[in-house]
């Protein structure tokens, strides 16, 4: 009975590693990895041999196999269920401190010598930063030059973020009409309905904090230095996903492409509920890119449970991983606040590297955290990042391709995403199928 018990359950076992490889192989082989599928091939192959000697053939050999793959499946899967370290989550302190918007990357790109902007910026504010950005301004704009330019797809970002800036004027507006009185519960599940219904993929609330707002405007059609105040109560955080096999030609041009086509839609999504809600009776305001953003969007994505903040710099949701754009709606719309998730992301960050090993910039930190605005997190030095970004064209996106959580969308994958949320152990074993199938230093897909 025993040796029956324990020759089912081996043929059980191997032939569910074996439609593994199976489903594996062929979603390798439909997205164009080449190492990927050869190596899920010759595990396929590896697999289905195992699987026929067991059912074929008999003795003492085989019979010790299916007791050794028993043994060894129990303890994998009891190792794995262990939820070591399975807690350590983002630690935030409190923190008044607000980031000014004129020292982003983008806004001191804009800075002409001769202008008002120009002679404040450096003159007043900031004389230390003047000889690196005029570095910076000799190199052509992203998208407009570059290593990597490319006219047809090049042109292609540029019309994209050209119609976005087309948009800027439509975040904000007046209120139409009286207040539509709901519950909270019923405003926020229609909501929450409704941004899904114009595209997002994942959608969260999270209460309004100053502290993740900009201190002053620093780019837009708004007056530049005027102090941003705060007037909402509510961010609805919601995120659409980029497409893996345009993320896979990174840090080519396609990858811009596909970053500027979800800002687009981030963009559309977040102007359309804005002016909805104010349709409502109440005041609302869309932040996007181009650019009026008056918060930091990784926080309140962070804040209203679509992700974790990881070691790249991006929010790394359950879904895609890093690979998502962010929009953000503020509104004064009662709603019912999500809570922050802790899926792992914290402690698989603290050991896996791999974003910043293969960072070009050498802009993603190897090492510790630092805590920065009263949240303990990797800083990215941004300096670095966008210095890269401005000599080859493109916003690059190597970090976010090699992150294990990327992995593209398929039921495989999905399930080896969740599978990492269980432990310490399983986010180890994660990492490590991650290197072998797809290299420590992934190649692209050109």
């Amino acid at each position: 009975m025993f040796k029956l018990v324990v020759f089912y359950t081996s043929c059980i076992i191997w032939s569910a590693i074996t439609l593994f490889f199976l489903l594996f192989t062929i979603y390798a082989k439909k997205d164009g990895e080449k190492r990927p599928f050869l190596r899920s091939l010759i595990l396929l192959v590896l697999s289905l041999t195992i699987l026929w000697v067991q059912i074929f053939l008999e003795g003492f050999y085989v019979q010790l196999f299916q007791c050794i793959t028993l043994a060894l499946f129990l303890l994998f899967a009891l190792i794995s269920a262990i939820p070591y370290r399975n807690r350590h989550t983002l630690k935030i302190y409190p923190s008044k401190e607000r980031f000014d918007e004129r020292d982003v990357m983008f806004a001191r790109g804009e800075y002409r010598p001769g202008t008002k902007k120009y002679r404040i910026y450096y003159g007043e504010l900031h004389p230390e930063k003047k000889e690196f950005d005029d570095r910076l301004r000799e190199l052509p704009e992203p998208c407009e030059g570059g290593a990597f330019y490319d006219r047809l797809l090049s042109s292609i970002c540029c019309s994209e973020f050209s119609f976005i800036s087309k948009l800027l004027e439509y975040v904000d507006g007046g209120i139409e009409g009286d207040m539509v009185e709901l519950t909270p519960e019923e405003f926020t599940e229609h909501i929450k309905w409704f941004t899904k219904y114009l595209g997002a993929d994942l959608v969260g609330i999270a209460p309004v904090e100053e502290r993740y707002f900009y201190s002053h405007v620093g780019r837009g059609p708004e007056e530049w230095g005027r102090e941003i105040k705060v007037e909402h109560k509510y961010a609805i955080s919601f995120a659409v996903e980029m497409d893996y096999m345009m993320l896979s030609h990174a840090p080519r041009i396609h990858t811009t492409v596909e970053s500027a086509k979800k800002y687009v839609e981030v963009a559309v999504i977040a102007i359309i509920l804005a002016e909805y809600i104010r349709r409502l009776g109440y005041s609302a305001r869309a932040h996007i890119s181009e650019s009026n953003y008056q918060a930091i969007l990784p926080p309140f994505a962070y804040l209203a449970g679509i992700g974790e903040l990881g070691r790249l710099g991006y929010i790394i949701t359950r879904e895609f991983g890093p690979r998502v754009r962010l929009g953000l709606v503020t509104t004064n719309l009662p709603l019912i606040t999500d809570k922050p998730i802790s899926f792992g992301v914290q402690d698989m960050c603290s050991f896996c590297t791999k974003c910043a090993d293969n960072c070009p910039a050498q802009a993603i930190p190897s090492g510790e955290k630092t805590v920065v605005r009263g949240v303990e997190k990797w800083q990215l030095d941004y300096e670095k990042c966008y210095y890269y970004w401005k000599k080859i064209g493109t916003d690059c996106g190597l970090c976010m391709y090699t992150c294990p959580y990327s992995r593209a969308t398929n039921p495989l994958q999905n399930l080896l995403r969740r599978f990492s949320t269980l432990s310490h152990f399983a986010r180890r074993f994660y990492l490590w199928w991650d290197d072998f199938f797809y290299g420590k230093y992934p190649r692209r897909i050109i």
